[in-house]
């Protein structure tokens, strides 16, 4: 069931960022102060974590987010799925929700920003799997050698 997070996902949603092994120690840190930020309500109000929970777990979670001065262009800043429920469907749940609730919202555009590293071949798999395309490369970004990604796709409104 893919609901919208509540503080009470604070504890899961750190197990699942630190499970997932895409995040460095810092980069664990700053996700919590992310997190921490959203659900004491320091962000604007166009800033949405949900989570997908079978029986009570938690077994996947989305962040996206509007960008800030641009007309109805938003950036999946997250989404992640435990390790041993993986390929079996909870992303693209996560990921058509997102899709659909921006859609309703006639919202035209969602972004979502990887790594180039060899680790995230995956992650970059899944987003052209689901119909985005590769639209920028920052080379060097992240650090020396690791470029930032960005994918696109246009959302068409239902």
């Amino acid at each position: 069931m893919i609901r919208p997070a509540t503080p009470n996902d604070m504890s899961a949603l750190m197990n699942l960022a630190d499970a997932t092994g895409m995040f460095e120690g810092n980069e664990l840190e700053g996700l919590e102060g992310m997190v921490s930020a959203y659900f004491e309500g320091h962000l604007d109000d166009d800033h949405f974590w949900i989570v997908d929970e079978i029986e009570g777990e938690l077994q996947g979670a989305a962040y996206y987010a509007a960008e800030t001065m641009t007309y109805g262009v938003w950036n999946l800043y997250f989404i992640g799925v435990l390790p041993s429920r993986q390929r079996q469907g909870i992303g693209e749940a996560l990921l058509n929700h997102v899709e659909q609730v921006l859609q309703e919202r006639n919202e035209r555009l969602l972004l979502i920003e990887t790594s180039s590293l060899s680790e995230f071949e995956n992650a970059r798999c899944f987003y052209r799997k689901h119909g985005y395309d590769e639209e920028a490369r920052i080379r060097d970004f992240y650090k020396s050698g690791e470029d930032k990604i960005v994918f696109r796709k246009a959302l068409t409104p239902r």
